[in-house]
């Protein structure tokens, strides 16, 4: 008796973590879809400011007054100048979820959000992110192994350049730091 409960226990355990990972499954695939479907809709922000401030003197108080901060609307501007990438898929989905959290599409990850006296959260650096960077770079090695460097358009290189500056930027401060200490 105690064995055939414990096996019903054991079958319906079972049943539920199925029908939870098949559910995360769908909410995955959604969650996937909205995101693309949200940074595509966030390049159509961009194209239409650039469309619009070619028609007004104050491109910055223009911009303000739609309630969009510069930077966001310089993100924007980025994603539409590389709208035909995001369309035609060349670049792998974790570089459109990193793009996402970065324009703030996506929300952090969770290690961010936790409390600053809440136990679990690190002092350390963040792997979340450190794991998108690896990603990133064999991303971008695949794209340049696909297409050269020098067969580049100069706007494609300048989106690069510009996506890149604060990596190099964070990356010359570690140089500075560590040549001092050396």
């Amino acid at each position: 008796m105690e064995t055939e409960k414990k096996l019903q226990t054991l079958q319906a355990i079972e049943q539920q973590i199925k029908e939870a990972y098949a559910e995360a499954n769908r909410l995955a695939a959604s969650a996937k879809t909205n995101a693309r479907a949200a940074i595509l809709k966030m390049a159509d922000v961009g194209q239409y400011l650039l469309l619009g401030r070619d028609h007004i003197k104050d491109k910055a108080e223009w911009i303000s007054s739609l309630g969009i901060e510069s930077t966001m609307a310089e993100k924007a501007i980025h994603l539409s100048r590389n709208r035909e990438q995001l369309e035609l898929e060349l670049w792998p989905s974790d570089v459109a979820k990193l793009g996402a959290q970065i324009v703030g599409i996506l929300p952090p990850h969770i290690s961010q959000l936790r409390g600053e006296n809440d136990p679990e959260r690190t002092t350390e650096l963040n792997n979340h992110w450190l794991n998108h960077a690896d990603k990133l770079q064999k991303s971008l090695k695949d794209l340049w192994n696909k297409k050269p460097i020098a067969d580049w358009r100069n706007d494609e290189r300048e989106t690069i350049r510009i996506a890149l500056r604060p990596l190099v930027e964070i990356y010359n401060q570690i140089e500075r730091i560590d040549s001092k200490t050396r």
